[in-house]
């Protein structure tokens, strides 16, 4: 019940509402009952206001969460595809491995001991994790023998080269599976043959790398023969001829990406290969990550 309703309960029971008595009154039950609303909306709005600035503050959450939970992902999308394919996997775990041994050379420099050897525990982790993931490596490799001999390349000397870089990766993976295996003691060998197959799977992959440049400097040969047709038949289609000119660019980009991962490889190999090599751990690490970006970079755009 309000001062109105107050107000009117007692006039009617006195009986006593005539002439200007009756004016007078009912203006101060007016003016008594708008100061009264007045200080009850005073206090509504207070209290009010810090409830509103609240709610406009989780609208506003709550609105962004809504707009990022249903709109579109694209990035989101392409980082799993690129984790859930094998070589998106294995490359970033290489990234780990060898960007974790640049963080160990700084961390020694730094005097910083016990993070550089936590972070060398995590590198070797990795390291290992990889090779060990590397025990089916021989059933993909079977199937690209296969398709490679199904698919020539289009030279003989591409088609030799790819051939006799396959037998060097047949090689090279049953060493390094008798090598892991033997290293954590799952087959019985001794530590010296245990040493020697791991230094003869990374020579077979040495031989790999190397032929890998011979191979590069024959695709760059036919990338330059193809360009140069494209101008020597003189198109009347423009656009055709650009779309050409446009697929050989592509192909030329891709050579160099290759050339520079081959670059970083080579050193590597040379250093696994050998006994009592003095190649620091750190150029391995900027070797090794260069290598692993650029190889990224590739799987990043073919899971696009």
């Amino acid at each position: 019940m309000d001062v109105g309703e107050i107000a009117d309960g007692t006039l009617e029971a006195s009986g006593v509402l005539v002439g200007a008595e009756e004016t007078d009154l009912l203006e101060k039950r007016s003016v008594a009952a708008d100061r009264l609303d007045a200080g009850s909306t005073n206090k509504t709005h207070k209290s009010e206001k810090p409830t509103a600035k609240k709610l406009g503050g989780n609208f506003v959450l709550a609105l962004a969460l809504r707009r990022m939970l249903k709109s579109p992902a694209p990035t989101l999308d392409h980082i799993i595809r690129f984790l859930s394919s094998g070589s998106g996997h294995d490359k970033l775990w290489m990234i780990t491995q060898y960007v974790t041994k640049i963080v160990v050379w700084l961390y020694s420099k730094r005097g910083y001991k016990s993070a550089s050897e936590r972070v060398r525990i995590l590198s070797n982790l990795v390291a290992d994790y990889r090779i060990m993931i590397r025990l089916t490596g021989l059933v993909p490799m079977s199937q690209f023998i296969r398709y490679s001999e199904q698919f020539p390349a289009p030279t003989p000397l591409l088609q030799w080269l790819n051939r006799v870089m396959n037998l060097s990766l047949v090689c090279y993976y049953p060493l390094e599976h008798i090598y892991w295996l033997g290293a954590h003691r799952i087959i019985p060998l001794t530590d010296n043959l245990v040493e020697t197959s791991g230094y003869w799977s990374c020579r077979f992959w040495a031989v790999w790398v190397a032929l890998q440049f011979v191979h590069l400097g024959e695709e760059y040969r036919v990338i330059k023969d193809r360009r140069r047709q494209v101008f020597t038949k003189g198109r009347s289609d423009a656009i055709k001829m650009q779309q050409e000119l446009d697929a050989i660019d592509v192909e030329k980009r891709s050579w160099n990406t290759q050339l520079l991962i081959n670059a970083c490889y080579f050193p590597l190999t040379l250093h696994w290969s050998t006994r009592g090599s003095t190649f620091p751990d750190v150029a391995v690490g900027l070797c090794g990550t260069v290598a692993a970006l650029a190889q990224a970079y590739n799987v990043w755009k073919a899971t696009a």
